[in-house]
């Protein structure tokens, strides 16, 4: 079970998946996130947190949805370059030479060993 944040308080702490409300593929995501956690035999529950406004695009330096952190850093190395925030969804993934709109399960646990 995950935690569904709606006004988060402790924001860019733990395992979290950031989203719109819009987005069409946070759901996958979180179905690759959790198979990538059973797979890395880590316990940690993500935390699943709807961002609504631009502040809290802001506070979680996030540009686009879906999005996963590990302690506020984004799992991927492209995201993790850009100065753009907003509410965008539709993020594209680049992962061995094909797009994906959530990140493959492979692609999230190369980010997890990366970074967690």
């Amino acid at each position: 079970m995950t935690k569904q944040l709606m006004n988060p308080t402790l924001p860019n702490e733990g395992i979290e998946l950031l989203y719109t409300a819009d987005c069409p593929n946070w759901h996958e995501a979180l179905i690759n996130l959790q198979q990538a956690l059973r797979e890395l035999k880590i316990d940690d529950e993500p935390k699943l947190i709807k961002l609504e406004t631009l502040e809290q695009a802001r506070l979680y330096n996030f540009f686009a949805s879906p999005t996963i952190h590990i302690h506020g850093v984004d799992i991927d190395r492209q995201g993790r370059r850009t100065g753009k925030r907003g509410l965008g969804d539709g993020r594209p993934y680049w992962y061995k030479k094909q797009t994906y709109l959530a990140p493959p399960v492979e692609f999230i646990k190369q980010g997890i060993q990366e970074l967690y």
